[in-house]
């Protein structure tokens, strides 16, 4: 019973100690993007442009080796660039965003309505198509994809097992009720 304990506790330490190995890979930009950058397990990727021809189209492309759960914000300078449509495409789907909000400058797009920031998307190559208006040569776009991790970290599964484990040797160490014998 000892070795077993002194085993899972190994086990658990080892799965703890390992890191998250989710890549998230920019490969292609029409626009100015940065990144990606990723702090615990979130990764962001930002976008910008300026000088927009009077209609425009641009589009980001990158690669996730995982699952995970993914928020797109779109912004405006102006109240001169409208954004008509936004579509994330990959793995045999294009997920259309959805303007939610526009107050004239900055617009609110989601996956879907009622909003929703999050979505979660298979792994896979995506690419994020924007296409809009301008009628001001100052108007520029701008925003973020934000791509959380879907899976729980290594941490997380091993204390999820060790807890299994502690509950497991809790009810088998739990007394049997003895019923009266009718002879």
């Amino acid at each position: 019973m000892r070795s077993f304990l002194l085993s899972l506790v190994a086990a658990a330490a080892a799965i703890a100690a390992a890191p998250a190995n989710a890549a998230i890979t920019l490969d292609t930009c029409t626009m100015s993007c940065t990144g990606p950058t990723t702090a615990s397990n979130v990764t962001t990727i930002g976008y910008s442009d300026t000088g927009l021809d009077s209609s425009f189209t641009e589009s980001l492309s990158f690669t996730n080796d995982a699952a995970a759960l993914y928020s797109i914000t779109l912004t405006t300078s102006t109240s001169a660039v409208d954004f008509t449509s936004a579509i994330l495409s990959g793995g045999g789907t294009d997920y259309v965003l959805h303007k939610i909000v526009d107050d004239g400058t900055n617009e609110f797009w989601s996956f879907v309505n009622p909003p929703s920031n999050q979505y979660g998307i298979g792994a896979g190559s995506y690419t994020l198509t924007l296409m809009g208006d301008n009628h001001d040569s100052s108007g520029s776009l701008g925003g973020t994809v934000t791509i959380t991790a879907a899976v729980p970290e290594p941490a997380t599964w091993g204390m999820m097992l060790l807890g299994f484990a502690g509950m497991g040797l809790a009810l088998r160490r739990r007394r049997r009720p003895v019923f009266a014998q009718i002879a």
